[in-house]
């Protein structure tokens, strides 16, 4: 399946369960606009481009939360010109933050999922999960395109679902499905990436 049809497909699931983030994604963007506010970080992998293509993130209105802005459970995906400032919000921690990692969903409070852009990586392209004040991280998907391809089978599978009015997770089923879809899931050390 192509990363536009990945997207279209989550989009459809967010629809299905009446979310406010598909009214507020935005129209995609060039290939250089996303290659050049990766290009800090390294090369922007095929499927990023080609995610931010379709949509570029959700633009989160003055008045609406930040859960109405999720597009899976606990986060919402950036546009580009947003992932590019927090990219250079870390420009000095170095040590908490490789160079290498581009992020593209927040949880709002510091967490991330993030982009390794080191293209002579062997985890070149797959999802990092970022939490403040952890040592160890995760490799969570082995790229856009798998993150794509989990999320929508966890909203099929009912592991996403809509709890209280907002997107919640079942973290034993999604864990599951994440598990079976993607061979690149460990705990790493932010240190190795430096």
């Amino acid at each position: 399946m192509l990363v536009f049809e990945q997207v279209d497909a989550l989009t459809a699931q967010l629809r299905r369960l009446n979310r406010p983030a598909v009214e507020m994604l935005q129209p995609g963007i060039a290939p250089y606009d996303v290659e050049d506010a990766v290009a800090p970080a390294g090369r922007a992998p095929e499927d990023l481009t080609a995610m931010y293509g379709r949509h570029d993130g959700v633009d989160l209105p003055v008045g609406r939360t930040l859960g109405d802005g999720h597009v899976i459970p606990g986060h919402y995906w950036m546009p580009i010109a947003e992932a590019s400032l927090h990219y250079r919000g870390f420009a000095g921690l170095a040590d908490l933050w490789p160079a290498s990692w581009f992020p593209i969903l927040t949880d709002g409070g510091g967490g991330y999922l993030a982009v390794i852009c080191d293209a002579e990586s062997p985890d070149y392209g797959c999802i990092v999960e970022f939490l403040p004040g952890e040592d160890e991280h995760e490799i969570i998907f082995d790229s856009v395109s798998m993150m794509l391809a989990t999320a929508v089978r966890c909203f099929e599978q009912g592991a996403y679902a809509v709890k209280g009015g907002y997107l919640d997770e079942d973290y034993e089923q999604s864990g599951q499905i994440a598990d079976l879809l993607n061979g690149a899931r460990r705990t790493i050390d932010a240190a190795d990436y430096r």
